[in-house]
């Protein structure tokens, strides 16, 4: 990704959904040629919402590609995708949120991530939600933590 260019927090919310902000950032950063060679469609998060949506990434890259604004991408995704209930979002909005590392190997890369971008073990970030917003020196963790917001 470029240096100082960010997507929105992982944080923000569109149509209930975490994460859809800054899935919809990312197309329109990719579609200018500013992820220089990462392909947001097939890892993280933005894999995951994809998956959870029921929509190909090429397929919405395209939508944002024509479509103006944030509500026109998700009243295309409510047409196109899955349907979810309230109840569903937010089960996977707080799965998504709480997801840190599981394991020793994961444990040991996250800190080694946290390294790389200025923390320590003492920085108080324990989640990959809130290693990116450390990361991209958005650092508001315990609010965030009680409750995800939309704009």
């Amino acid at each position: 990704m470029s240096s100082r260019i960010y997507p929105r927090s992982p944080y923000a919310k569109l149509g209930g959904y975490v994460h859809l902000p800054r899935l919809i950032d990312k197309a329109r950063l990719h579609l200018q040629g500013l992820l220089l060679g990462y392909n947001y469609k097939t890892s993280g998060f933005d894999r995951h919402l994809l998956a959870f949506l029921g929509v190909d990434g090429d397929e919405l890259e395209a939508a944002v590609s024509h479509l103006g604004s944030d509500d026109q991408v998700l009243a295309w995704l409510r047409m196109k995708g899955v349907m979810h209930t309230p109840s569903e979002i937010e089960a996977w909005n707080q799965a998504m949120i709480a997801k840190a590392p599981d394991s020793p190997e994961k444990r040991e890369r996250f800190s080694q991530l946290l390294r790389q971008v200025g923390g320590s073990e003492n920085s108080g970030v324990q989640t990959y939600f809130e290693l990116i917003d450390f990361e991209e020196r958005r650092m508001e963790f315990e609010a965030r933590r009680a409750t995800a917001r939309e704009p």
